[in-house]
This record gives C-alpha cells, structure tokens and sequence, in this order.
C-alpha cells in the first residue's frame, strides 16, 4: 500500500518528555486548501509508477490528530468522494489511520467520524503500560506540578477495545522507564491489549 501521511496539527494536549515533535504549539494546523491540494496532487497521479500501488492508507498524525477532527471528517469525505467520482482504483482500497494519545477518543464528534468510517478505519491508541511508567513521561502540558495522563487514557480503553479488538497500540520506552517493562507489557495484556 501507499502511505500518504497528513500532519494536521502540531497541538496536542501533552508534553511528553520523550516526545519528537519539537516546536509543538497551537497555531500550527493543515488548512483545508493544503489538504484538498495533496489529496488532487496524488489522486491525478494514478497512472504515475510511484502511485500505482493496489490500495492506500491516509495516515493522520499529529500532535494530537483527534485535535482536528473537523479537519479530518472533512478531509476523510473528500477523498471518499474523489475516490468514488474518478472511479480511482483505490475506491474500496484504503485505510485511514490514526495514532492518537486517547484522551478525546469517546468525545462526540470523535464517535460521530468513527461510526461514519468503520469499515475503512485503523486507529492505535498510545499507552505505555502500567500507570506508574506511563505517567512518567506522558503528562499534561501547562504549568503547575506534574499530572500524569495515565487514567484520561485508560478509561478509553474499553471502548476502544469493544470498536476495534483486534488493533495495537505502540508502547515508548525511555531510559526513566525500563525496570517497568515487564509488569508494564502484563499490565497491557489484562487490558485486553
């Protein structure tokens, strides 16, 4: 498959300690002109040996990429329906994917996009283990103490799960959190990882 990612924001409500983005802030988002413009750029290169691949997957990252869901709801429509007018090869094969920290995953609008998409949807959520390592690194931004984001993600769990059992979810390892590998991998497992 091709893998066309879009950056749509670099916001997130974070500030993961081991995180690659730097710069994070909440100006910097994917207009819809930039968008719509990526999608007619690679779906008018068809025929094009570096787009001839059997299927497609959207990947959507961030940040935090659930921050823009308008943006993705209207983006993820357009290439449905461009998909569907060009009667472009990829129509019934593709996949819009996300990565996301889990925090607004029940939120309405977030449900509203998922039940829309199902059957064309692969989404990850990020938790690394044990509610002691992941709160290591993975907090709150703003100023104040240290909050730890272990349990805004954890109770997403569930309904994640129950919408897409079979998926995974991708697990950061610093050198702070090693000596809570073990215990943190079980931990995934009685979830239901």
């Amino acid at each position: 498959a091709k893998n066309i990612t879009f950056i749509v924001t670099k916001d997130c409500q974070l500030a993961c300690k081991y995180c690659y983005l730097v710069g994070k802030n909440e100006k910097e988002r994917m207009t819809w002109e930039v968008a719509k413009a990526a999608i007619d750029y690679v779906l008018d290169r068809e025929k094009d040996k570096n787009f001839a691949y059997k299927s497609v997957i959207w990947d959507f990252i961030g940040g935090e990429p659930f921050l823009e869901i308008d943006l993705i709801d209207k983006i993820c429509d357009y290439i449905k329906t461009e998909l569907y007018s060009r009667n472009h090869h990829w129509f019934n094969s593709y996949r819009f994917n996300f990565s996301t920290n889990g925090i607004n995953y029940d939120s309405e609008k977030v449900q509203r996009f998922i039940e829309k998409n199902k059957s064309h949807l692969s989404i990850g959520i990020t938790i690394d283990g044990t509610r002691k390592k992941h709160d290591l690194n993975r907090i709150w931004k703003g100023d104040g103490p240290e909050r730890g984001s272990y349990d805004d993600v954890v109770r997403n769990i569930p309904l994640w799960m129950k919408q897409f059992p079979f998926e995974g979810t991708k697990v950061t390892i610093s050198s702070a959190d090693i000596p809570y590998i073990c215990e943190s991998v079980l931990h995934l497992y009685d979830l239901g990882i």
